[in-house]
């Protein structure tokens, strides 16, 4: 047979792959091996809420329908700890300790969370303190009607005299509040940890590229691009103000702004427990730190404690660090 009718090849010439395998070299191995061998990985998405904040979580798969399982499973993860920590939700964990004192038989994300509580309100000297739960609800009765002036003082006398963190009995499984009366919030503190629980879930699942926003935002590696994950910072008109990056780390803000019983803000709901009064140390906390339950309860301790006592506070748990907002806009980060 001669050469010119011989079948023409249809797969691509030496020539052809060594050109696409040159191309590819530029890309990140993963993509490149997904776009020449598999599926075009994208962005999968979930959005909702999470202990009354709004919450997302984001995973970068190839698969959309093992993203979309997962992501279904992480939203049931987010509802069975919201029976955990909500104030809202009577049968929750924390409402029937609030109601009745104590709680036997807690479970093991309410022993993490009082036991990392209770550390960090040591470490702050009280700065944080999730007692302070009394104070929340004599200052929303109050400010139910309304008023220019905070609580009466002998009201604003009982609720800070239940203010106290060394009053958390916790032995075991089993809770209880020393005095009756007692109350727990963990808004400063819960949103953290259930960032931690669903982004540690996402790990073990073997997604390598995520950013969760349940309330406070952790990220897994860099962003598929590999770059730093960079997160918005808001102002208290929901502007981004500034942006921060992320790599294998979390970010947590507090702030007055967040919460204000009065139209001018002097009372807002980040409360000093050493006076029980809204704190006007600083005007915003931006932490990070590997984890985000940390990064949660320091920013709040951070900004009750003010800018003096900060590098201290920070000193105890290592990687954090933070961005402080002064009264008049200067910023200072540690």
């Amino acid at each position: 047979m001669r050469a010119s009718s011989l079948p023409r090849q249809s797969g691509p010439s030496r020539r052809q792959i060594l050109k696409i395998l040159a191309a590819s070299a530029a890309l990140p191995i993963g993509i490149a091996g997904f776009r020449l061998f598999g599926p075009q990985p994208t962005f999968h998405e979930w959005q909702g809420q999470a202990l009354g904040a709004q919450a997302s979580m984001r995973l970068w798969h190839a698969n959309p329908g093992h993203a979309q399982r997962t992501l279904a499973r992480m939203a049931s993860e987010v509802a069975r700890l919201e029976n955990v920590f909500s104030l809202y939700r009577p049968q929750s964990e924390l409402s029937r300790l609030n109601r009745d004192g104590m709680l036997s038989g807690a479970s093991r994300d309410m022993v993490a969370v009082l036991e990392r509580s209770r550390a960090i309100a040591q470490a702050s000297g009280g700065a944080f303190d999730p007692t302070v739960q009394p104070l929340w609800t004599l200052y929303q009765s109050h400010f139910a009607r309304p008023s220019r002036s905070g609580p009466p003082p002998a009201a604003l006398e009982v609720a800070h005299s239940l203010v106290d963190y060394r009053g958390i009995d916790l032995s075991g499984n089993a809770v209880r509040l020393a005095t009756p009366g007692m109350a727990l919030t963990l808004n400063g503190i819960a949103q953290g940890h259930i960032t931690d629980v669903v982004a540690d879930l996402l790990r073990n699942e073997g997604f390598d590229h995520v950013v969760v926003g349940l309330g406070e935002t952790r990220v897994l590696g860099t962003h598929p691009e590999g770059r730093p994950w960079r997160v918005g910072l808001r102002d208290p008109e929901g502007a981004t103000a500034r942006t921060i990056e992320l790599v294998e780390e979390a970010s947590a803000t507090s702030g007055g702004h967040g919460t204000v019983f009065d139209p001018s803000g002097t009372h807002h709901h980040l409360f000093d427990p050493q006076t029980g009064l809204s704190a006007h140390r600083l005007a915003e906390v931006t932490v990070t730190a590997p984890r985000a339950t940390d990064a949660d309860a320091l920013a709040t301790a951070l900004f009750v404690a003010g800018e003096h006592r900060a590098p201290s506070i920070l000193a105890t748990t290592p990687g954090a660090r933070a961005i402080l907002t002064r009264t008049d806009g200067q910023v200072v980060r540690l």
